[in-house]
């Protein structure tokens, strides 16, 4: 059971624990907001990164006209806490698969992405069984080769099928260009993620030339924002990291949000002037997107020493590091570091606000 008490010191908490900053990550969803107010692209932000229905709630608030959703099992979490307007980005395959999107078409607009006939069909049949007719995205490949049909004549071909099946409605295109986020210069990602948005929008186009409707046009991630957001024919983005970030955005040129999750952790042994081993390894950080970054120590190196151990390895010897100091550690990688832990503790002003459950933890199905 977590012992905590609202008001205490953020370096009291008991560790390894995952440290929201609160008021970072307000200032970050504001931010996002005030960027895209009264402009034509709309804000649909992911929430695979935080999996937490308030702070969801708070993106709806600023603006954000739904959630994006990579797993069903995310948007049930979602959905139970009340947020109307989903869209589950990622492919629904499967009898089960598609029997849970249509029970939960049934509590919410839940809108869906397909590239492939037959997968549309069982999800149409499926729909239209119950009575409903489920919003549904041709999902476009631009560039980064995981999902999505070939822009142009294949999306268009794929589009009119769906467009004939009783329990879908089209609704338009999804084009998610992943592969561009991590791009460290500013300018060369603007042109590659300019390059993505042409083949997306003009394949919007193509199919409205057809007759066929195209209310949506998604795409956009924390790293492409700025670049995808203002893209003439994008009507909405995705972007999900920008809430927390992470080392590894910390490191691309103009994606400018504050750090708001640190990993807060104890040295436990220092038995060596230069090397301080702390109580988080490969079960508190992931390790996907490289190391996590040292907090207030320039020029220091964190490396895992196992499950349950990692090492700081300084510059040089240290004796105003002591055991049972504490020791903030970045996340390389926010989604993944996430999904590791059952909560937040929440601060404002380095003091302890709440403990949040992170509802949709381990919500890969």
């Amino acid at each position: 059971m977590l012992e905590w008490q609202r008001g205490q010191p953020a370096q009291e908490i008991d560790t390894p624990a995952l440290i929201l900053d609160i008021g970072a990550a307000e200032r970050n969803i504001r931010k996002m907001a005030d960027r895209f107010a009264g402009r034509p692209t709309r804000l649909r932000p992911h929430v695979k990164t935080h999996k937490t229905p308030i702070l969801a709630h708070k993106q709806l608030a600023a603006g954000a006209i739904g959630v994006t959703c990579a797993k069903l099992s995310e948007a049930a979490v979602m959905i139970a806490a009340g947020i109307p307007e989903v869209l589950v980005s990622s492919e629904v395959v499967g009898p089960a698969k598609v029997a849970r999107l249509v029970a939960l078409s049934r509590h919410a607009r839940v809108i869906t992405v397909v590239d492939d006939a037959a997968a549309a069909r069982a999800i149409s049949g499926a729909a239209a069984a119950a009575g409903l007719r489920i919003p549904a995205l041709v999902d476009v490949d631009v560039g980064q080769g995981r999902t999505g049909v070939p822009p142009g004549e294949p999306a268009l071909a794929l589009a009119r099928e769906v467009a004939a099946m009783p329990g879908l409605a089209l609704a338009g295109v999804q084009g998610y260009e992943g592969h561009l986020q991590h791009v460290a210069r500013a300018a060369e990602r603007e042109a590659s993620c300019r390059k993505a948005m042409q083949a997306l929008t003009a394949t919007a186009a193509l199919l409205r030339g057809a007759g066929l409707p195209v209310e949506i046009v998604t795409t956009g991630g924390t790293g492409t924002h700025a670049f995808a957001g203002e893209f003439p024919g994008v009507t909405e983005i995705q972007p999900g990291s920008y809430v927390v970030m992470d080392a590894h955005y910390g490191t691309i040129e103009g994606v400018e949000f504050e750090q708001a999750i640190t990993l807060l952790t104890t040295v436990i042994s220092k038995t060596r002037p230069d090397i301080a081993v702390v109580d988080a390894g490969f079960k508190s950080a992931s390790i996907d997107s490289g190391m996590p970054g040292v907090r207030g120590f320039p020029g220091a190196q964190f490396v895992f020493a196992g499950d349950e151990h990692g090492q700081i390895l300084f510059d040089g010897p240290r004796a105003d590091v002591h055991v049972g100091d504490k020791v903030e550690l970045v996340p390389s990688h926010c989604d993944t570091t996430i999904n590791l832990h059952d909560v937040y503790w929440v601060t404002r002003d380095s003091r302890l606000e709440d403990v949040w459950p992170i509802a949709a933890r381990g919500k890969i199905w």
